[in-house]
């Protein structure tokens, strides 16, 4: 009798571990696993200071529409490179986000065309492949916000396509911290990063 008693605590208390363990784990946010505590507040603050600009700029909207409306402009060439600026962006250039490389002078002026702006940054900066594998990795693979980071990490989009792969993305889905995380750095400060000579300051590590 007593090893029964004993055999039905022993099951409660396992049950009772797995739904504690199960709670914290719906908790914690997907994108924790792929940069560090620091680095996370960063991130959350850089979303933040995002959103209150492109409220600003689209007072009549959700935050949720402001965003496609920021891929739409930005898309069709109707953001200043004024837009472009940004109290984090030392700090956010200096993590090991990114991945560079130099720019033909051919592809100079196609990007210049592309992005409508008079020069580009002779480097080009790029969220790195490992960063956005793991990030795509927390969003559903149907979701366009996931499609953008892969394709992005390989290739050379231009603003149009990668405005087709975005929009795959649903207001709903936007509610997840991935999904914006995706195009305050994938879009706004990786453009602000090619059409502006940022570079990292290590002060800020």
């Amino acid at each position: 009798m007593k090893k029964i008693i004993f055999i039905i605590l022993f099951g409660l208390c396992s049950c009772k571990s797995g739904l504690n363990s199960s709670s914290r784990a719906e908790t914690t946010s997907p994108s924790q696993k792929c940069v560090g505590i620091q680095e996370r507040e960063l991130l959350k603050k850089a979303v933040e200071a995002f959103e209150t600009k492109i409220q600003n700029r689209y007072p009549e909207l959700s935050v949720e529409l402001a965003y496609f409306e920021f891929v739409s402009d930005w898309s069709n060439e109707r953001l200043q490179v004024d837009f472009f600026k940004d109290s984090l962006e030392l700090k956010i250039r200096s993590m090991d986000l990114w991945t560079e490389s130099t720019r033909s002078d051919e592809n100079m002026e196609r990007e210049k065309h592309l992005f409508n702006v008079d020069s580009m940054n002779p480097v080009r900066v790029k969220l790195n492949s490992d960063f956005s594998t793991c990030l795509a990795n927390k969003i559903d693979w149907r979701i366009g916000t996931s499609t953008f980071l892969r394709m992005n990490s390989k290739y050379r989009i231009s603003p149009r396509h990668a405005r087709k792969k975005l929009f795959r993305t649903s207001q709903n889905d936007l509610k997840k911290f991935e999904n914006r995380l995706t195009i305050v750095l994938g879009v706004y400060y990786q453009t602000m990063f090619n059409i502006k000579n940022t570079v990292a300051n290590t002060a800020y590590n």
